[in-house]
């Protein structure tokens, strides 16, 4: 189970497993392996801590959790973080007092969420237990303000996988590609720091294990979809549930009328869906590069020759769940913008204030999309499970894939 980073849409994510992971268990196939960056390690937790109740009840309470889950349960009012922290501490330190703004959004709401419902200790026995052989989740290791390079504190940023496994965890580590293996049960704060998206939500403080202190953020930023490390577990196949489009753009298109200048919103949305969805789709057209490279050498029973088998190389069947390209946007616009009535103003004023920020920064695709990742709002939550549940069936019905 590889559960990419998403923002406001890991309900997507929610909706997709409640179906999927039953229908693939009467199959025959039962994940034990959980790894999750962002919105994607809030469910690989949720889904850890419940493997013990059975994929049915463990669906309805992760789905539970989200349709449930509201802005207040994970940020403060924007007008009011705006009016009372955001704007003193950003003036302060324009006239060169303070260190500046931390994050956009307060989050000391999600805080107190996650210690409701993240269960460390159940987690962590259900790892024991052998209910599960490994749940991951991926967060970015900041460099300390102003280090300079040392073989002590690094000055780039690097990728730490926080892992509780049974399983050899050493090929994980990915060196070259600065990615470092915390073993270990994985705690609440780890997924938080996980989902720390950055500039909007505030760098997390981890404190253990000890050789891992430090500030993170999201780790999307280095990891967006942590298929090495399933790799590096031997997984012997590969669920992936993307709460963006995994297709690709296909052949290049004819070219249109350039138009106006893009607006932030427009290059905004642009940047993230380089950093979020292209390198996911690289992977997975890597993936199954490799397991056609290997099917094309086996022997005609099919089988890998000895050789392939001796230096590790094996076929890895894979399934992807993700949406349409623009529909989780369009569903954000829609619940956005969706009448609620004189007595919903007020509830929906902080959805207001963001949907008319946003505007301020465009009114184009762009628009749609980032509000998708920031719109922490119940029935967007709801609607999203609805299409989670719907991609998930077309991914069971396209089945298992090696090319």
């Amino acid at each position: 189970m590889v559960l990419s980073g998403a923002a406001a849409r890991g309900a997507f994510q929610a909706g997709a497993l409640e179906v999927i992971l039953p229908a693939l268990e009467a199959q025959g196939h039962t994940p034990t392996i959980f790894i999750g960056t962002s919105a994607g390690a809030i469910n690989a937790a949720l889904w850890g801590q419940s493997a013990h109740l059975g994929y049915k009840a463990a669906g309805a309470q992760v789905v539970d959790t989200w349709s449930t889950m509201g802005r207040e349960d994970v940020i403060a009012h924007p007008l009011r973080t705006l009016l009372l922290s955001g704007t003193p501490a950003f003036l302060s330190s324009s006239l060169g007092l303070g260190n500046g703004v931390t994050s956009i959004f307060d989050t000391s709401a999600l805080a107190d969420t996650a210690a409701e419902v993240l269960d460390g200790e159940q987690l962590a026995a259900n790892v024991r237990d052998g209910t599960l052989d490994a749940v991951g989740v991926v967060a970015t290791r900041l460099p300390p303000p102003g280090a300079e390079p040392t073989s002590q504190a690094p000055a780039h940023a690097r990728t730490v996988v926080f892992l509780d496994s049974t399983l050899d965890t050493a090929a994980v580590a990915d060196p070259v590609r600065g990615v470092d293996v915390a073993v270990g049960p994985v705690r609440p704060e780890h997924v938080l720091a996980s989902a720390a998206i950055p500039i909007a939500f505030p760098p997390v403080r981890i404190e253990e294990p000890a050789p891992f202190r430090g500030w993170y953020s999201d780790g999307g930023v280095r990891l967006n979809t942590p298929l090495r490390p399933a790799v590096a577990l031997e997984a012997d196949r590969i669920l992936v549930v993307s709460a963006m489009s995994t297709g690709g753009d296909g052949p290049p298109q004819p070219p249109a009328a350039i138009g106006d200048t893009p607006t932030i919103a427009d290059t905004g949305a642009a940047v993230l869906h380089s950093v979020l969805a292209d390198q996911i789709t690289e992977d997975l057209h890597t993936l199954r590069s490799i397991n056609l490279k290997l099917a094309r050498v086996a022997t005609p029973e099919g089988v890998p020759r000895e050789s392939d088998v001796e230096q590790g190389h094996r076929t890895i069947p894979v399934m992807v769940v993700s949406p349409s390209p623009g529909e989780l946007g369009l569903l954000a616009e829609q619940c956005a913008t969706r009448g609620r009535g004189p007595l919903g103003l007020w509830r929906s004023s902080d959805l207001y204030a963001l949907n008319h920020l946003l505007r301020g920064l465009g009114d184009g695709p762009g628009r749609r999309e980032l509000l998708s990742y920031v719109m922490f709002d119940e029935s967007y939550f709801t609607a999203q499970i609805a299409l989670g549940a719907a991609a998930a069936e077309r991914a069971l019905r396209d089945g298992w894939q090696i090319g």
